[in-house]
């Protein structure tokens, strides 16, 4: 199991993701008290990404996988409930079981919120 932050990297209307566009995660391991979305985006995604530069941290959805005695949960903007983007998390993460808590107020807040 590995801990980290993610991004789901979607087209967005106003409203809503366009899921029949291509998505993809965006992860950066590391302990999940260690790093926080806003200087991960700042110090690594906005170097790695050209793309990512003219955009802020609370543009995309996002969330973070803790691990806590062997057990792992995965907080995340509801936005972002779905089968495919759940299963891209687990493999991502290498989850075996894991619990899930979809975050509806500012926290974890993107663009369409």
């Amino acid at each position: 199991m590995r801990e980290g932050i993610f991004w789901l990297i979607c087209n967005m209307s106003e409203t809503a993701i366009n899921w029949s566009e291509e998505w993809v995660l965006y992860t950066i391991f590391a302990k999940s008290d260690s790093i926080n979305h806003k200087d991960a985006w700042c110090k690594i995604a906005q170097k790695e990404r050209e793309c990512f530069r003219h955009l802020d941290y609370d543009f995309y959805p996002r969330g973070r996988v803790v691990v806590r005695n062997r057990r792992a949960t995965v907080y995340f903007n509801r936005n972002i409930l779905e089968n495919d983007v759940i299963e891209a998390i687990k493999d991502a993460f290498l989850l075996k079981k894991f619990k899930i808590h979809a975050e509806g107020g500012k926290h974890y807040a993107c663009y369409i919120d």
